[in-house]
């Protein structure tokens, strides 16, 4: 079972109904809380379809708050607010070295601190960045985008920090010096972009994902092209960042699509607190995945690329005691990078 709420009242009730605001007890292991980003991305999709089939499997219930900037949410997870959600590996970097949102005092300590109470269980190349303009014959390239409005993503947010290095990477162009970087929540960069208030939309999300398709049916668009994979080379260093293609023929409304484009794409992780969820159903939880594999794979094709031949693709953050119980048993060999303090 799981339960969508999209504002910030809780409203769940399993064998009762609860008033607005009363307090939730949460039964430990039976009902999980989790936040994710907004509909039609990879972090949705994931915690909606992982919410459906373990809860299914292991019998708990996934009370899920959507439309969240998950660099707050990281914090949520760390004070114990929050029992697990995927995770953008970017996240989990930008806590523990102190940059981005969290490169100020005291959030730069209080990130680091609350970052050594998560845990993860596996990780997948969950997104590449889609560059989209609607002005297919004046922006061709990347480098059409100087002095453009560019929608980079939400404010203090991973995904407006990735999208404006990728820019950066491929033309040299900084953001509000040779383009204005506009951020806006997912939803309002979205309908900003529907509107025509901006050049071009960058939006992370699994390949196929219907963010573009919603965006085909306002009208024709082009996604900008990499081209060469060099430009890459030095910007996918980062643990959370590959270089990936957007197939020829992946979208119907992509007037370039008669050929493969050269992107950028970044990880995610299931990240859990590591107190909230028992070693037991941290076990639980990562043998459903990898026994049940077929089942998250039919229900969205977009999680294709979650793999149990390369469970710890982008996992930076230690592995919860059940996941590495889980890995040991069935003969997995554990990167030492990724063993908690407590496996040592």
């Amino acid at each position: 079972m799981i339960n969508i709420l999209r504002s910030s009242i809780y409203a769940l009730a399993i064998t009762s109904i609860l008033s607005l605001g009363s307090t939730v007890a949460f039964s430990k292991d039976r009902i999980l809380r989790a936040d994710t980003g907004s509909p039609g991305g990879s972090a949705h999709t994931a915690t909606v379809v992982l919410g459906k089939v373990l809860g299914s499997k292991l019998g708990f219930t996934l009370q899920v708050n959507d439309k969240q900037t998950l660099t707050r949410s990281a914090l949520k997870l760390g004070r114990g607010q929050l029992d697990w959600f995927p995770f953008p590996t970017t996240v989990y970097f930008l806590m523990t070295k102190g940059k981005g949102p969290y490169k100020k005092e005291p959030m730069k300590t209080k990130a680091l601190e609350l970052s050594k109470n998560l845990r993860s269980i596996w990780g997948w190349s969950a997104n590449i960045f889609h560059f989209v303009t609607f002005k297919t014959d004046e922006i061709k390239t990347f480098q059409d985008l100087k002095g453009k409005s560019i929608y980079t993503g939400p404010p203090s947010g991973a995904a407006a920090v990735i999208s404006e290095s990728i820019i950066k990477a491929v033309t040299g162009f900084k953001p509000n010096v040779d383009y204005k970087a506009v951020r806006l929540p997912w939803g309002g960069g979205l309908q900003a972009m529907l509107d025509g208030k901006l050049d071009v939309f960058a939006r992370p999300c699994a390949l196929g994902c219907a963010i573009l398709d919603q965006l085909g049916m306002k009208s024709k668009y082009r996604l900008l092209d990499v081209g060469q994979e060099s430009k890459l080379k030095k910007w996918s260093k980062h643990p959370a960042r590959v270089i990936d293609k957007i197939p020829a023929g992946s979208y119907k409304a992509q007037v370039n699509n008669d050929k493969n484009l050269v992107g950028a794409g970044t990880t995610f992780l299931i990240a859990l607190n590591k107190t909230n969820i028992s070693n037991d159903l941290a076990y639980k939880m990562t043998k459903a995945t990898w026994d049940n594999l077929d089942e998250i794979h039919k229900s969205a094709k977009t999680l294709a690329t979650i793999k149990k031949e390369t469970p710890f693709t982008g996992v930076n953050m230690p592995l919860h005691m059940g996941a590495v119980k889980y890995y040991r048993e069935v003969g997995i060999k554990i990167p030492k990078r990724l063993l908690p303090p407590e496996a040592k």
